[in-house]
């Protein structure tokens, strides 16, 4: 199973439907991830493509309060959150403390526009970066994660 992982789009599709576009090259894509700021673009995004969907909303979206989606894969439950509610500044604790209690073994993230992939207290947890207002030196980013029942992997793909 393959997964597009985007976030912080901000209202331009440009850059994600470019990466999504170069993810194609890799073979076929399951359904995407829309890690908030905006949902409205994880919508149209997905429509563009008739594609599954799985979006949280964001700081910029009004998301406030507990707010994730658990989807189920081969190896195992993933998270998904925006990560503001969960202070992913500051630390991925809090997020872990809600990835064990949902039983996942992996998180997607979004929030500060830079992308990781980590490994923290035993859970996986990717953060695309951003398409729109990236703060690295990069021109935007997201992830491709694959998910088979040996296990998650993932990678960033940048523009």
């Amino acid at each position: 199973m393959r997964i597009f992982v985007v976030s912080d789009t901000h209202g331009d599709l440009k850059k994600a439907i470019e990466l999504y576009d170069r993810a194609l090259t890799g073979g076929p894509l399951d359904f995407i991830i829309h890690c908030g700021d905006f949902y409205s673009d994880g919508v149209r995004l997905a429509q563009l493509y008739s594609q599954r969907i799985y979006a949280v909303h964001g700081n910029c979206d009004g998301g406030w309060g507990e707010e994730f989606k658990v989807v189920e894969t081969p190896a195992g439950k993933i998270l998904v959150i925006h990560g503001h509610n969960e202070d992913v500044d500051f630390s991925l604790d809090n997020a872990a403390y809600l990835a064990r209690r949902e039983k996942c073994a992996m998180v997607c993230f979004g929030h500060t526009h830079k992308a990781v992939i980590k490994e923290h207290n035993g859970i996986l947890f990717v953060n695309p970066g951003s398409t729109r207002r990236p703060r690295s030196l990069d021109g935007g980013s997201a992830a491709i994660v694959t998910a088979e029942e040996s296990g998650f992997a993932a990678s960033i793909l940048y523009l």
